[in-house]
């Protein structure tokens, strides 16, 4: 059973940081296409976080409950992620 949460747990944070990456590169293609500065470089660390904190998780305690340096990780990764996608959709929306 334990193996089977950590699959789960594993494919499941895939598509999360597949979709951050997703968001990474339409920030990249917009930055370039139109010449405004949206902070594409941001999603990376995002996705650097996320793999960090999830990581250790799925290493070592796939509840995801109680290992406070993992939840920090994962914490900065979505405070990140909510700050990131607010730049990139005022500046697409091309509010000031």
């Amino acid at each position: 059973m334990n193996i089977l949460v950590r699959v789960l747990a594993t494919l499941i944070w895939l598509g999360i940081l597949f979709l951050v990456f997703l968001l990474w590169r339409i920030a990249r293609f917009y930055e370039r296409s139109s010449g405004r500065r949206v902070y594409a470089w941001l999603f990376l660390v995002i996705v650097g976080l996320f793999l960090g904190g999830a990581g250790w998780y799925i290493a070592v305690n796939p509840d995801f409950v109680g290992i406070p340096l993992a939840d920090g990780l994962l914490w900065t990764g979505g405070v990140l992620l909510i700050f990131g996608t607010f730049i990139l959709t005022r500046v697409m929306m091309r509010r000031p």
